[in-house]
């Protein structure tokens, strides 16, 4: 009976998992993907989870129209549409978005999807003032949809205004995380709301009467998404350094003074005097 009843108790649970899941998927927002998507939020908010699930979404679609033309209207010679990223993606299509690509020096198969993940680190606001890379990344984003003949390209950041103005002035609208639930058992809910954008003013052009909660829409996706990706992909830069780990012990805690010797900062200041030092 004890058996039957843990039985019967595991059944339940996993029909109400499924109907909670078939009812956030009825409410799903299907969003309308430009050629070039744009996915912006918080520190942490899930916007490479999201990015890496749209992107090989993306590319699953684009994969089978490419597999239906080859082999149901004979069109043998077309590229294989791959899914290229600037971060490694565990993907049978993956492949290494490389500076040539950026350069444009090689180009990506026809119809294929880029990722380019934290893209301000490929050029930032503030990159401005080097007129070659302007030139550069004005034709990159520009050019992309003709050079791929209608392939995707997604950009996440966590800063809208910290990108390039090349790739702000491709943007006519953007997707926002407004909020990520991740303790639900096997899946992914996010709050997402779609935003227009203009770059002429930098500014977000949206008009809401009602509450930000009102207008989110849901978008679901499983947890198994972080299994493609290292959500601290870029940790590999200081992994091998000393982690700093003196512990003062409680004697020192309790003898501490409280008063700043000094300021840890980047800035180089001149005049700056050394704290905790008496003067006469």
């Amino acid at each position: 009976m004890i058996y039957k009843g843990g039985v019967i108790l595991v059944i339940v649970i996993i029909v109400a998992i499924l109907i909670i899941i078939a009812i956030i998927k009825y409410k799903t927002k299907f969003f309308k993907l430009n050629n070039v998507v744009l996915i912006n939020g918080g520190i942490k908010s899930g916007k490479t989870s999201l990015t890496v699930y749209l992107a090989i979404k993306q590319h699953k679609i684009a994969h089978f129209k490419w597999w239906f033309r080859k082999y149901f209207l004979f069109k043998k010679n077309e590229e294989e549409p791959l899914l290229y990223s600037n971060v490694p993606i565990k993907y049978k299509y993956y492949i290494p978005f490389s500076s040539d690509i950026l350069l444009r020096n090689k180009r990506v198969a026809y119809k294929s999807v880029c990722l380019l993940s934290e893209a301000s680190l490929v050029a930032d606001s503030q990159s401005y003032k080097d007129s070659n890379l302007n030139y550069e990344t004005m034709l990159f984003c520009k050019l992309y949809a003709h050079e791929t003949k209608g392939g995707y390209l997604f950009i996440e950041t966590q800063s809208i205004s910290d990108l390039h103005y090349s790739f702000k002035r491709v943007l006519n609208n953007y997707l926002y995380i407004h909020s990520c639930f991740k303790l639900i058992p096997f899946i992914l809910v996010f709050k997402v709301r779609e935003l227009m954008y203009s770059y002429d003013n930098e500014s977000i052009v949206n008009n809401f009467d009602s509450d930000i909660e009102d207008s989110l829409k849901t978008l679901v996706i499983t947890k198994g998404i972080w299994k493609k990706f290292d959500c601290y992909t870029y940790s590999s830069f200081t992994d091998d350094l000393n982690y700093d780990c003196v512990v003062l012990t409680k004697d020192d805690i309790e003898k501490l003074d409280l008063k700043s010797k000094d300021i840890v900062t980047f800035i180089k200041y001149k005049d700056l005097k050394k704290g905790g030092v008496k003067h006469e």
